[in-house]
């Protein structure tokens, strides 16, 4: 019964979400790494050592042109060649954004073990189980809520229309001829009379509306900024000036622009987001992964589809470290675990290659990637020496003693 009730309290402490879990350690301290088919013992808890997971972010732009409805006449009336005259789409790569988090390695689980009576060296946990120190001050953790926000929005293209064709209506009154009948004494008279429709115009007059608008606005423009407006159509009127000035001449910019539209065509650009993760293996100097496949007709397509250029992930690993190197004598080849275990963790390149073109490379601090080493047996027996880990990484950050 005893033995239960001790197992219940070490269970509700290990349990406890957004504090730091501490426990005692005794004189006889154990760690042993956890493997499948362990049996669970009395007194013990159980600790991880973090891995690093990369979150890649790839910035998608897709591209949309639709040709102008004057597109034939282009190089008629404004001299523009080599305009689009169908509608097309294109993928690029804008920008690739990485970030590191850190999760439990479920590779790198321990348990500690406790024998005899308790002298005080304490254990730090994050919420998650990860190694935050060893006889660190008691200073509870303030919880720490997590959120998370999904905007849902329908994914509908909306593309601008050509609407300002011309400046005048798009009919025009074409005359037709019709005959009246009048009867005279002796006979019937066909007297012709003319009659104005209004009909549509044809695409050539209202491309050549179009050109003369925007020589209109070129000359306008030409007028204001050199000064003919002021000294040879000047009725007396106040000209413009100063911010009043920058916004006409701005405006007719734009309008401008609306109307070379009209043959040069119209683009627009939307941004997509799509994400990626991948968790290092720490095996090996080199590691690749294939992120999907890119085209520019397509965008991002699975790894293994055909005819797109495959994106691929790279990790290098940096200098080897000297620890690794060291040669160990036949005892201290296979140890017993003198303390709790931590990482060294080292640096690795990490680089993202599309069709062999470099497009992304920087290092970043890989847990995984280093050696593993164990605290001293005689830290942990000393209860005023204190040992701070970076919780990120599983490395040593502090050791101070008290």
């Amino acid at each position: 019964m005893k033995n239960l009730k001790s197992t219940l309290i070490l269970m509700v402490i290990l349990t406890g979400a957004g504090c730091a879990m501490q426990t005692q350690f005794s004189s006889g301290t154990r760690v042993i790494k956890v493997v499948p088919g362990m049996t669970a013992g009395n007194y013990a808890m159980y600790y991880s050592l973090p891995r690093t997971v990369f979150d890649i972010e790839v910035i998608v732009d897709k591209k949309i042109t639709k040709p102008g409805p004057f597109a034939a006449y282009a190089d008629r009336f404004l001299g523009l060649s080599s305009v689009p005259t169908r509608e097309s789409v294109e993928y690029s790569i804008s920008e690739i954004r990485v970030n590191t988090h850190p999760e439990k390695d479920p590779a790198q689980m321990y348990r500690i073990e406790t024998e005899g009576k308790p002298i005080g060296a304490r254990v730090s946990l994050t919420a998650d189980g990860l190694i935050r120190g060893i006889n660190l001050p008691i200073s509870p953790d303030v919880a720490m809520s997590q959120g998370a926000v999904q905007k849902l929005s329908e994914r509908q293209f909306d593309f601008p229309l050509f609407t300002d064709l011309t400046l005048r209506k798009s009919t025009e009154p074409i005359p037709d001829t019709i005959y009246r009948l009048v009867r005279t004494d002796t006979s019937f008279i066909k007297i012709p009379l003319i009659r104005l429709e209004e009909n549509q115009k044809t695409l050539l007059l209202q491309a050549k509306e179009a050109a003369d608008n925007i020589m209109l606005l070129r000359t306008g423009r030409f007028k204001l900024l050199n000064g003919d407006y002021a000294y040879k159509e000047n009725d007396g009127t106040r000209i413009p000036e100063g911010t009043s000035l920058e916004v006409i001449i701005r405006e007719l910019a734009v309008m401008e622009d609306g109307y070379v539209s009209l043959f040069a065509g119209r683009t627009k650009t939307e941004r997509q987001t799509i994400k990626f993760s991948y968790t290092p293996t720490g095996q090996g100097t080199v590691e690749t992964f294939t992120l999907c496949s890119f085209s520019g007709a397509n965008g991002v397509e699975a790894p293994e589809a055909a005819g797109a250029d495959p994106v691929v992930l790279q990790l290098n690993k940096g200098e080897v470290n000297l620890m690794d190197q060291i040669q160990w004598s036949d005892e201290a080849k296979s140890p017993k675990v003198p303390g709790l275990a931590y990482r060294i963790p080292e640096k690795s390149k990490l680089e993202i290659n599309k069709a062999r073109e470099l497009i992304f490379s920087r290092e970043f601090l890989v847990a995984q990637s280093g050696r593993i080493d164990f605290v001293p047996a005689s830290v942990l027996a000393d209860e005023a020496a204190s040992v701070e880990f970076y919780p990120a990484f599983g490395s040593i950050k502090n050791i101070f003693h008290r």
